[in-house]
């Protein structure tokens, strides 16, 4: 415990001597975003259905990390339609995605540590699935969106006045710039984070066939996959629309 507030401690004094008094909000959303994640698994406790609760809490997050962190401004209200834009197209697609592929509920590896367990649960894991993939690739799309609208209001207001077509075309090469790194991050996350299960199926010597087939491997991947398709697809959807915005 003590380990985690000196870490936190030191959080806190960089963040104030980097961004100032901006911390102040950063800190606290942090807590803010804590609470409903809590306020969410309290309410499916009790019985609330799965994907409402976490739709709304997903609205609540992008608010916070936006508006609160951020401030309202050109720069969070552009990033904030097209992070929801890109939120209703995950919506659409992932829970269809999950059933499909089959990834939903637990993995024969988890099987053995959860025998004891009661599975008779009120919850539908097919929803849970689908909301553990499109919250852990929220991040990814708010990031992003947010840096093409910081870039493209940067590159209206502070340089020279372009039209939208020559803003579109300057930001395109920052969203090159940008996808580049994003998708790395993305694929250092996913190593970092299975890293563990990559030694399971090294030691166990899974053959490639039994490996695509694994439950535990392929969920992991999807969602890596769709968390670079939606940072991909929010790039150009940002820069167009900002384009669009900025010189209305």
């Amino acid at each position: 415990m003590n380990v985690l507030l000196f870490l936190f401690f030191i959080l806190c004094l960089l963040s104030f001597l980097i961004l100032g008094k901006p911390a102040f909000y950063l800190i606290t959303g942090i807590f803010m975003t804590l609470c409903l994640f809590l306020v969410a698994i309290y309410l499916i406790s009790r019985n609330f259905a799965v994907l409402p609760i976490f739709l709304v809490v997903l609205l609540a997050l992008t608010g916070i990390i936006l508006f609160y962190t951020n401030g309202f401004n050109p720069k969070t209200k552009l990033a904030f339609f097209c992070s929801v834009i890109t939120f209703t197209l995950m919506i659409l697609l992932i829970p269809l995605l999950t059933k499909s592929i089959a990834i939903a509920g637990f993995t024969p590896e988890e099987i053995d540590e959860l025998a004891t367990m009661n599975f008779a649960v009120p919850i539908s894991y097919q929803a849970l699935t689908a909301v553990l993939i499109i919250m852990s690739m929220a991040g990814a799309v708010i990031d992003a969106s947010m840096a093409v609208a910081s870039s493209l209001y940067e590159l209206r207001y502070q340089g020279q006045l372009l039209s939208a077509t020559a803003l579109f075309q300057s930001s395109m090469k920052v969203v090159k710039e940008i996808l580049g790194s994003s998708i790395h991050t993305l694929f250092f996350a996913f190593v970092a984070n299975n890293l563990a299960l990559i030694f399971w199926f090294s030691d166990l010597h899974y053959s490639f066939e039994t490996l695509i087939n694994a439950k535990a491997f392929v969920a992991e991947l999807v969602i890596s996959i769709l968390a670079g398709i939606m940072t991909v697809a929010t790039l150009p959807f940002t820069a167009y629309f900002g384009a669009k915005f900025f010189t209305r």
